[in-house]
């Protein structure tokens, strides 16, 4: 699993923020592979963990939270209790690993 540079903690003391970012964005062909692979192998269990930022519908929201991670490509996801970022979408067991962490 290919593990990307660390955002840092984003820390709440009280927080309701989902534990996992999805970055994507339009005409990305990896991203609609990793929303397959979220909806269909892994049967939904994490979306009530996953926040979904979208690149074209949240451009403020995708470009800050983008800079503070200095993400480059979608997709990508994103834990923010730790702040790793994973960059590696394309295979289930990475993702599943990464998801696990909760």
């Amino acid at each position: 699993m290919r593990i990307s540079r660390n955002c840092g903690p984003r820390r709440s003391p009280v927080s309701t923020e989902r534990p996992f970012v999805l970055f994507t964005q339009d005409a990305c062909p990896a991203c609609e592979t990793l929303k397959r692979m979220l909806a269909l192998p892994l049967r939904g269990a994490f979306d009530d963990q996953i926040e979904v930022v979208h690149r074209q519908e949240q451009p403020e929201r995708f470009e800050a939270l983008a800079e503070a991670c200095r993400l480059t490509r979608t997709p990508a996801l994103l834990h923010r209790p730790s702040g790793r970022l994973l960059l590696d979408t394309g295979g289930l067991g990475p993702v599943k690993a990464f998801l696990q962490q909760g």
